[in-house]
């Protein structure tokens, strides 16, 4: 369960990210929303990166220590969260030493560091290195911007446990910052140096600002030695070993000298724990070592277990767990299986054989299934394993080349190893010793055995779960083999590291599942648009304006105040109407006469003299028109139109210019999707499977259907057009209905929404004389209602009831300007006589 700390930031920052995100920069405004449009990084990516800024900005970069005392009403809450009881609070009330006992807990609970220490607890998957980098860049933005805002860091130091993931670091610098970063802060990106420290031989030499430094803890780690020269020595401990003299060697002295530095620690749990015994816990001491030297920004830890010996980490203010990782889809769900009192060959065919049936040779994203097996020691695998597995796969008939053999005697297979998760191998079954735990992303690894127990319990932990990364649709299930032993340090593992259980696991549901859409095909349409402008030009003067306001009739208008526009009615008339969504208000005000001309100004562009006057003129006293505009709020809206149809005229200016639209803006980026409709969601792979391959469709990768009529129809034009030389391609474009990624679309009055609405087309047929056919899929229980409207289409907006027919008439006013566009509507798209219809129209087209 998250503490009450977590819980208590989390609701500050919702509440802050519903009034709009006030109080922060203005750089920082455009870069979340840019983010919040691209739609690139993962809910809780963004929910993480919402809670740094929101610690920075508005907190204002302070202690943990101080942002937990800040973070409650009352103090019996404080005390709770504390973990005092209830009892225990009530005898501290009268303890004349109750600040210093609670000033020692605190102490305890986030040490004495005085500097910003943040922990963010993200499960495996859910990208905890672009949320580094992200964290990093917007640092940088705004302290380029900022200059002397101590806020903001202008130099980063990422410490990795091992080497292992440095190389899964290095994300940091291929990133492509676009999908976070608004262009016009981009040319900051050119400032940034990269250091990674893959070896003590690694030289480093930063320069100036806009340092990034990867570094394995042991690179520049403080090097400690006795009084009386005995060589290394244990660091931490009591008290007497840490009087022992520091030297530093000359990486670190380096990045001494490096101003506004910030710190992020990944795999922070290394640095965490019951005791301090161990190299990497010298990192601690080696982040305090710098504080001492140049006041660091802040250290912000990175982890996917935010608990230590089932308790969480205090410092953590933010946490996207394990159960939420597979239920939001980002996970694979798991099965867990244990295997007791069974000899190893009988375990390892068991293991071959649930392998095989479950996943075989099954492509997933190009990419072959595979399984990865850790060994206790190298001469286990050598001598027990892979003998006994080597007689299993060719009792099968399975070709021994899929075998993969990696460990620090087999340091040949490593560019192999590192190739795993790619179409180009061949490899399935991967023999491991010490490696392919943290760090290693193999998002095709859908099976773990250990039958032996290892030399850690930490592994068995580390080394299961390295298959639940998701691929693809995300509905291949992971499995996990393990003798009755390992099932239960497993069990054990993950309540100490994740408050969580083999059997909530086992029994977990995916309810959202995450896609990532790539480009396969980039393309653009031409097109003309008619834009129209309308101009208004005073047509009264204000001292003739006169209301009558024995024409209100409440009932005639809704109550409402909302961001509005002028457009043309029938015979010209000017009328007012709502852009947005309308909101209601409460049925009495209490607005001041002001307030209220101030409204009745927004939207008329009248002085508030000049209101004033029409509202005498109107026989309106100040006192009766707050009044009765207070008692029923829709008279205000009965005002503007009045004032707008006597005091302006209006004129409608047309031009046609040329656009070229396009189809694959800002991708890859992300899309959720319900768990019962992922089977709509269609990868090219899986449609090439078998040797179907095709040049038809797939400009993005995969297609997200909105249902089963779209798929059969998209597949069954797939089919037809492959080898119609006049057929160009076919785009299924209706699935993303976001401009920032999709400009093909049209704009429609929406009879259900009462405003100017976005329509997106579901296909668009392109053929090689230049012209488009738009074909709308749509469900047959839907075509009753669109032909009756249709034939009771007056030529009005008021006429207009239904959706499907008013997007229609959206294109028409589209299509007048583009005669090479045909539109087609498709009920019942699944049915073999609409689709050869529909093959027909695309044959006269083209």
């Amino acid at each position: 369960m998250d503490s009450l700390f977590l819980q208590n930031i989390r609701a500050r920052v919702s509440d802050w990210r519903t009034g709009g995100y006030q109080g922060v920069l203005r750089e920082t405004q455009n870069i979340l929303a840019h983010a919040k449009r691209v739609g690139f990084l993962h809910p809780p990516q963004f929910e993480a990166f919402e809670t740094y800024i929101y610690l920075k900005e508005i907190v204002g970069n302070k202690l943990s220590l101080e942002v937990f005392r800040s973070s409650f009403a009352n103090e019996l809450e404080f005390l709770r969260a504390l973990g005092i009881t209830d009892k225990e609070a009530l005898e501290l009330a009268y303890d004349p030493k109750k600040n210093e006992k609670i000033q020692a807990i605190l102490e305890e609970k986030f040490g004495t560091a005085d500097y910003a220490n943040q922990v963010y607890a993200l499960t495996m998957g859910s990208g905890k290195t672009i949320l580094m980098a992200v964290m990093m860049i917007y640092d940088f933005v705004l302290s380029y911007y900022h200059k002397d805002d101590k806020r903001f860091a202008k130099n980063a130091l990422v410490f990795a446990p091992d080497t292992t993931i440095i190389e899964s670091l290095k994300e940091i610098k291929t990133f492509d910052y676009a999908k976070v970063l608004p262009k016009e802060y981009q040319n900051i990106l050119l400032n940034i140096k990269y250091h990674y420290l893959e070896s003590t031989d690694t030289p480093l030499s930063p320069n100036g600002n806009y340092n990034v430094i990867v570094s394995n803890s042991q690179k520049i780690i403080l090097k400690t030695r006795s009084e009386n020269g005995n060589g290394t020595m244990r660091l931490f401990g009591d008290k007497g070993d840490l009087e022992k003299r520091e030297v530093e060697n000359k990486r670190l002295y380096a990045i001494r000298t490096l101003s506004e530095l910030m710190i992020f620690v990944d795999e922070a749990h290394h640095s965490y724990g019951k005791t301090l015994e161990g190299t990497l816990k010298k990192t601690r001491q080696t982040i305090e070592y710098l504080h001492k030297s140049t006041p660091l920004i802040a250290v912000v830890n990175l982890t996917g277990t935010p608990y230590v010996n089932n308790k969480m980490i205090a410092d953590v203010v933010y946490h996207f767990g394990l159960k939420q990782g597979i239920e939001k889809g980002i996970l694979k769900q798991v099965r867990i299986l244990d295997y007791g009192n069974v000899k190893s060959e009988q375990f390892l065919e068991e293991v071959i054989d649930t392998f095989k049936s479950e996943y075989g040779a099954k492509r997933l994203e190009g990419r072959l299934p595979k399984i990865a097996f850790y060994a206790a020691s190298i001469s286990d695998l050598q001598q027990e394993l892979k003998p006994k597995l080597e007689r299993i796969l060719a009792a099968r008939k399975i070709n021994l080349d899929t075998i993969l053999e990696y460990h620090t005697e087999a340091e040949d297979n490593r560019d192999e190893f590192f190739k795993l998760d790619t179409a180009e191998s061949k490899k399935q079954f991967v023999l491991l010793v010490g490696k392919g735990t943290e760090g290693w992303n193999c998002r095709s690894l859908v099976a773990v055995a250990l039958y032996k127990k290892p030399t850690s319990t930490i592994l068995v932990l580390q080394s299961t779960t390295r298959c639940l990364r998701a691929i693809g649709d995300n509905s291949t299930r992971a499995h996990i083999f393990l003798s009755k032993e390992n099932y239960k340090i497993l069990d054990h593992e993950l309540k100490n590291n994740f408050s969580s259980s083999i059997s909530e696991l086992n029994a977990q549901d995916q309810k959202m599942i995450d896609f990532e859409l790539k480009v396969e095909k980039r393309r653009t349409v031409k097109v003309k648009k008619i834009l129209k402008e309308i101009i208004a030009v005073q047509d009264s003067k204000a001292e003739d304006i006169k209301i009558d306001f024995k024409k209100f009739k409440a009932d005639d208008y809704m109550s409402y105040v909302s961001e509005g526009s002028i457009f043309l009615g029938e015979g010209g008339k000017a009328g007012f109407q709502e852009a947005k969504a309308i909101r209601r208000l409460k049925e009495e005000g209490d607005r001041t006469f002001y307030e209220i001309v101030e409204i009745i100004n927004r939207y008329t562009h009248l002085s508030c003299l000049v209101i004033e006057s029409i509202m005498e003129v109107s026989g309106k006293k100040r006192a009766d028109l707050v009044k009765e505009a207070n008692e029923n709020v829709a008279l205000l809206p009965f005002i503007i139109q009045e004032i707008l149809k006597s005091a302006y005229k209006y004129e409608e200016k047309s031009e046609t210019v040329e656009e070229e639209l396009e189809l694959t803006k800002l991708y890859p980026f992300k899309i959720s999707v319900q768990q019962g409709r992922n089977a709509l969601v269609v990868y090219r792979e899986d449609e090439e499977r078998d040797g179907r391959k095709g040049r038809i469709g797939f400009h993005i990768n995969p297609y997200n259907f909105d249902s089963g009529d779209e798929k059969d129809l998209f597949r069954y034009l797939r089919d037809v057009l492959e080898k119609r030389e006049a057929v160009k391609d076919v785009y299924f474009t209706g699935g993303v209905t976001d401009t920032s990624h999709n400009d093909f679309y049209f704009e429609y009055w929406s009879p259900e929404k009462r405003r100017i609405a976005r329509y997106f087309p579901d296909f668009l047929v392109e053929t090689t004389r230049g012209r488009f056919l738009v074909i709308e899929v749509k469900h047959g229980g839907e075509k009753a209602d669109y032909e009756a409207n249709k034939r009771s289409y007056k030529g009005t907006l008021e006429s207009v009831t239904n959706e499907v027919f008013a997007k229609e008439l959206g294109f028409e006013e589209f299509r007048a300007a583009n005669k090479n566009f045909e539109y087609v509507i498709k009920f019942n798209a699944s049915l073999q006589q609409e689709q050869v219809k529909l093959l027909e129209e695309i044959q006269n087209l083209a």
